[in-house]
């Protein structure tokens, strides 16, 4: 028989360390509640974010073992993002001994001309802070090459499918805030019944996710408190990264480099900005809908996998990342940067009290059929602490189901957070992989991995009954990304960029994507059908779809030149619509329309022995610059640092392009420019020390 009293104590003891591990947190809950009023609704000002001159943008990838994944998700990028292709550049880098992701990586490199294949001075795997650091001097000696200057080094993940949106958004917010975390936002299934159990385990990381990146990092960030990087989706100035000088930006000695960055910083002053914005776009299903800038990016299936990497996460934020003394010693930290370091150090302890609480949870219902003594005696005082710990957790529960129904909607509430009421499956199935990890990440803090014998023995036995289709990403987490028909969705549509460029209204486009699909027609021959738009919109609109320049009439007195009126037959250009713009070291840029032939670039190569890039324009646009050029209405173009760069071959044309748009956009010089956007890099001089 059951000793009364000491199921009593057990009880009392057990709510007392609910109470004592949770209540802040609830108080915390409620006091922010009403300082996230701002973020419930931030939508995008594209129009500002268009206007925003483009600046040089870094992208940051660590592969080891990921030639099963990279390709794609570089595919995806370049294919979905809504920022000037020649403003951005992504770097891989990549280890000596992993020869079938160098394989990858270079036909991405032959590819496209804005990836760079880093290859590390150090065989892999070594660690994804050691491999940025890499990359970051190998940026950094390009830049010497090119005299560019990034503004900027986003960080991501070999999976990720990186939001069409963030690096505008990033443009956009690296003039206020010198860090930036978006919001990462696991993908998952459409939730049903019949795949439930199969996906339970990645589904507490959307669960978790929704809650802590809409709710408790928006918290952290609204109270001026630390605000920890998520290790993908961020974005560091130039400025930040410079304030490190020769020294490693990444720690290398950390599991949580990504935390450990953002705690030093915070230290220094610099408070990651976290960006809990949406963006109108139009959907797979030609709808409006308004969808928050984050990463997106699949989690562990397995118990097994996602236990091995919360393993890694608890012991490098808990246990390695800062001791519970810096908590209060730390100088010049507010109340609530104290508070939410003590939040994180505290998950190694409250993780490990479902060990006790489940057990006595279940003791508690089987003493409700059965005659068993009374746990929480009625009127007892363990009873009202337990009645106080009940209204904690169905707190905790709404708050989770209201981030989930934002990130993912009312489906996913309804698995997340009622199957069954009051105590969730997946909920339970969470705090059970959170409790192993955190037992594990003891083991190994105390006592240490296996040791090397033992271990190199059990990986020979598992490399044996592993397949060659079974990949590993620092030997950490599997990997897995997104089918093509599915990337679909996130890649860029017409309606998207009218939005972006401000040439039409949210609700007239709406009504405009009903009346199109009612019509069969598409939405650019409704448009203009109804003169809701004009051609030369839509063509530039058609030209950002297709990852295309697109050239304005406003800018023909700026390029042509008079010498091409003597290098090029005039009938030939006329019979194939198209116009001489720019000229570098015996290429040439063409402006072609909708009339031009398929073959003409093709042909005027072989004529003239000549290599040709091309922009899209209108036919009028190319008529009236082939009647000033072949009528003599021409004078030279002025030569700035812009053209100079150009003709040096440090810049493209595509740059030379965006330099004159936003010339007559902004109406600022190309000196004013060239600096600003990176394309030319800042004198020794004028490079302040942070």
């Amino acid at each position: 028989m059951i000793d009364e009293q000491v199921l009593y104590i057990i009880g009392l003891l057990l709510v007392m360390l609910y109470i004592l591990t949770g209540f802040d947190d609830f108080l915390w809950d409620i006091v922010t509640l009403f300082r996230r009023r701002t973020y419930k609704r931030q939508l995008a000002d594209l129009k500002k974010l268009d206007d925003t001159p483009p600046k040089l943008l870094a992208v940051a990838i660590a592969a080891w073992h990921e030639e099963s994944v990279l390709g794609d998700v570089i595919d995806n990028l370049i294919e979905s993002v809504h920022y000037p292709d020649s403003m951005y550049h992504v770097f891989l880098g990549v280890y000596p001994n992993d020869e079938a992701t160098i394989a990858v990586a270079r036909r991405l490199e032959e590819t496209y001309e804005n990836v760079h294949m880093i290859i590390n001075e150090l065989p892999g795997p070594t660690s994804k802070a050691q491999n940025i650091n890499y990359v970051i001097t190998q940026i950094k000696q390009l830049e010497k090459e090119k005299d560019w200057h990034f503004k900027s080094l986003t960080i991501h993940d070999s999976e990720d499918v990186v939001h069409p949106y963030e690096l505008k958004m990033t443009n956009y917010l690296l003039d206020t805030y010198p860090a930036i975390q978006f919001p990462v936002f696991p993908l998952m299934e459409m939730p049903r019944f019949r795949n439930f159990f199969k996906n339970l385990t990645t589904n507490t990381y959307a669960d978790e996710f929704a809650e802590n990146h809409f709710s408790t990092m928006v918290s952290r960030y609204s109270s001026g408190a630390f605000v920890p990087s998520a290790g993908t989706g961020f974005a560091l100035s130039r400025e930040v990264i410079d304030s490190f000088g020769d020294e490693d930006v990444l720690p290398k000695d950390s599991l949580t480099e990504d935390y450990r960055l953002s705690l030093t910083l915070y230290q220094k002053g610099i408070q990651m900005y976290y960006p809990l914005i949406q963006v109108p776009r139009i959907n797979y299903n030609n709808e409006l809908v308004d969808e928050h800038i984050a990463t997106r990016s699949r989690f562990p299936y397995t118990f097994k996998t996602a236990v091995k990497q919360k393993t890694r996460w608890i012991l490098g934020i808990t246990m390695q990342s800062f001791k519970f003394r810096e908590i209060f010693q730390t100088k010049e930290m507010t109340f609530a940067g104290r508070y939410s370091l003590y939040r994180d150090f505290k998950a190694k302890i409250g993780n490990l009290l479902v060990l006790v609480g489940y057990p006595v949870l279940i003791y508690f219902f089987a003493s409700l059929f059965w005659d068993l003594p009374a746990i929480y005696p009625k009127y007892s005082l363990s009873w009202y602490l337990a009645v106080v710990v009940t209204i904690m957790m169905l707190e905790r529960q709404l708050f989770r189901a209201v981030a989930v129904k934002q990130v993912y909607g009312l489906r996913s509430v309804f698995f997340a957070c009622l199957v069954p009421p009051i105590l969730p499956i997946r909920f339970v199935w969470g705090n059970i992989i959170n409790m192993v990890a955190t037992m594990k990440a003891y083991h190994q803090r105390f006592f240490g991995n296996q040791t090397p014998a033992k271990k190199e023995k059990k990986q020979k036995r598992k490399a044996d009954k592993q397949t060659n289709t079974k990949k590993f990403a620092w030997d950490k987490t599997e990997h897995h990304f997104l089918e093509k028909d599915i990337l679909k969705r996130y890649h860029r549509r017409l309606g998207d960029v009218l939005l972006e460029k401000g040439f039409i209204e949210p609700k007239v486009l709406l009504k405009a994507l009903d009346s199109a699909a009612e019509q069969k027609v598409t939405l650019g021959e409704y448009l203009l059908s109804q003169d809701l738009l004009s051609e030369a919109n839509l063509l530039e609109a058609l030209a950002n779809v297709q990852h295309l320049q697109y050239f304005p009439e406003t800018n023909l007195s700026t390029y042509l030149k008079p010498e091409f009126a003597e290098l090029f037959d005039e009938e030939l250009l006329r019979s194939f619509i198209c116009l001489p713009i720019l000229q570098a070291d015996g290429a040439f840029v063409f402006a072609f329309t909708d009339k031009t032939p398929r073959y003409a670039a093709d042909e005027l190569e072989q004529r003239y022995g000549i290599q040709i890039a091309t922009v899209y324009s209108l036919k009028q646009t190319v008529e009236e610059g082939l009647n000033k050029l072949y009528s003599g209405d021409v004078s030279e173009p002025v030569i700035d640092i812009a053209s100079e760069h150009y003709q040096n071959q440090q810049i493209s044309y595509k740059q030379l392009l965006l330099v004159r748009a936003y010339q007559e956009k902004t109406k600022h010089t190309a000196e004013e420019l060239v600096f600003a956007m990176g394309l030319v890099a800042p004198l020794p001089e004028t490079i302040v020390e942070k």
